[in-house]
């Protein structure tokens, strides 16, 4: 019994080095390209279709996002990867009217249905740019940096996050949410499900977005959400 419970473990871990391998290969601008093409006009009601026991994961990490970013009334923010805008209701109720959204994306069907969030709204003062992340130039002196379910996406992803740190002014806020592997001890036996979502979903979590932006940030703080599979993280662009 014990030889036979050896063998597993042994054989999960290389199962799983595999399939890590295997997604981060499996992570293409035109694999992405057709995911997202496909998943656009449905994409924001994912967020109430994974349910885990009467919690709403998707949900959790984006309420602890919003807290973090501590958006203010009047704040110029800048919502990069931001998909069909999944994040506009939650940024929008605390920018107000007299604040700006300026939002990119790389793919113009999920801006399609982003627009349709903005027209249902009757937002005036909420800009779209078509563009990749990695290469974006959405302008400069944004109070809040913000990005959400991206950077486990994003090819060249600390590119976009430099390009996003850029277009931040000095005092500004830089907050980050996605999924990640789990630490905690309870949650590892299940992490190799995370390694099988990463090549359906086309995504890469075994990166660690929240260490870039701990390096160059002051007030650096993050929490993590949902058993450790989720975490939102922010920080301060230095002044000087």
């Amino acid at each position: 019994m014990k030889r036979q419970f050896l063998f597993g473990l042994f054989a999960g871990l290389a199962v799983a080095s595999v399939l890590r391998q295997t997604s981060k290969n499996a992570l293409t601008q035109s694999r992405l390209d057709a995911y997202y093409k496909r998943r656009a006009e449905n994409y924001n009601d994912t967020d109430l279709q994974i349910n885990f026991f009467g919690r709403w994961p998707r949900l959790e990490m984006r309420d602890a996002a919003m807290r973090l970013a501590d958006f203010k009334a009047g704040d110029k923010v800048l919502d990069f990867a931001c998909g069909a805008g999944a994040n506009f209701p939650y940024i929008m109720e605390r920018i107000g009217p007299t604040g700006k959204l300026v939002a990119v994306d790389y793919s113009p069907e999920m801006l399609a249905a982003a627009q349709k969030v903005i027209d249902k709204q009757g937002w005036t003062n909420v800009e779209l740019i078509q563009s990749d992340a990695a290469t974006m130039q959405p302008g400069t002196d944004f109070d809040v940096v913000f990005c959400t379910l991206g950077l486990i996406v994003i090819p060249r992803y600390e590119q976009a996050m430099q390009q996003a740190w850029d277009a931040l002014k000095p005092g500004g806020t830089y907050a980050i949410a996605d999924i990640c592997e789990s630490d905690l001890w309870y949650a590892r036996p299940i992490g190799w499900i995370l390694n099988i979502l990463d090549l359906f979903i086309i995504t890469d979590s075994t990166r660690h977005p929240w260490e870039w932006l701990a390096a160059r940030t002051q007030n650096y703080w993050r929490d993590s959400v949902f058993f450790g599979f989720f975490y939102a993280a922010v920080g301060k662009k230095p002044t000087v």
